[in-house]
């Protein structure tokens, strides 16, 4: 189930350099359009449940096993993988997920958020739409930024 998560992730690294609001828009719906039918699979999961809270905590996990099955060393991953990785949810999955707007994407985003701080032991990380990270990039004036 969901095996295509992990691919959602192929080339992350490359897709967080110079991130400035051009190249996020057009990396966003890039990606947006690259892994939707795999989002709208974990959504579709989450539908034909009775309890969608510990259907959504089932994709977390299965989610989060695919990441760290892909990137971890011994089950851990490394200081800059679990930041690059955790910036690359926020710039990219999490947005995705809340663009579908389907009634069950924030308890999906809720889900994948507690499964990734537990993983990661940062129980400071969340998660935000596009519109709000897209709006968070300045502007170039007369050249600058």
């Amino acid at each position: 189930m969901f095996d295509q998560t992990a691919a959602m992730f192929d080339g992350y690294k490359s897709k967080l350099k110079k991130i400035k609001r051009k190249t996020y828009e057009e990396r966003f719906e890039v990606f947006y359009n690259e892994n939707r039918a795999c989002l709208e699979d974990m959504l579709q999961y989450i539908k034909g449940r009775e309890d969608t809270g510990e259907a959504a905590g089932e994709v977390a996990n299965i989610f989060a096993e695919n990441i760290f099955a892909e990137y971890a060393s011994r089950g851990k991953l490394s200081g800059e993988d679990k930041m690059d990785l955790s910036l690359y949810m926020i710039y990219f999955v999490f947005p995705s997920i809340i663009k579908l707007q389907d009634p069950n994407s924030k308890t999906l985003c809720d889900s994948i958020r507690d499964e990734w701080r537990r993983r990661t032991d940062n129980p400071a990380y969340d998660y935000t739409t596009y519109e709000d990270l897209y709006g968070s990039f300045q502007e170039k004036i007369f050249g600058l930024f």
